[in-house]
């Protein structure tokens, strides 16, 4: 069974959810409390575009591909620039989250190069997809054909 995956809303929601991060790692929240959810959040945020990247990856003649490619790519700048701003910044939970620093700067760098490459597919012509959607005159004269009935 096909699923149909609602990319601007999936990546509004992870968009929104780093917004929620960022703010958060402003206040002076207790690490007792909130440390595990901010920790866990990264990775969600991580997790998820990285799956949307791999969806959109594969999936080459998707609607709308290049704008959901741009969107991801503003979400995953976006996320870049936390993990920068949490591995490099000063903060009230910095010295609770540097145990992850190592992970975070993996993440980090695997954004930034997802980003080239996308930005890299989508100034280059698509040859390939083009190549392949063209239908040969023998292909409309089969779709166009009844079935003689």
């Amino acid at each position: 069974m096909a699923t149909r995956v609602n990319y601007g809303d999936n990546l509004f929601f992870v968009t929104t959810v780093i917004r929620t991060l960022r703010s958060g790692l402003k206040l002076e929240v207790d690490a007792d409390f909130f440390l595990d959810k901010i920790v866990e959040d990264v990775f969600f945020v991580d997790r998820i575009l990285e799956q949307i990247y791999e969806s959109l990856r594969v999936n080459t003649f998707l609607i709308n591909r290049k704008d959901h490619l741009h969107e991801l790519m503003r979400t995953k700048r976006n996320f870049a620039d936390l993990l920068h701003e949490i591995i490099e910044g000063d903060f009230h939970l910095k010295a609770n989250l540097d145990a992850f620093s190592s992970k975070f700067r993996d993440a980090h760098e695997r954004h930034v190069h997802d980003i080239s490459d996308i930005q890299n597919a989508m100034d280059s012509p698509d040859t390939e997809a083009d190549t392949q959607a063209i239908v040969s005159q023998d292909e409309f004269r089969f779709l166009l054909e009844g079935d003689g009935e």
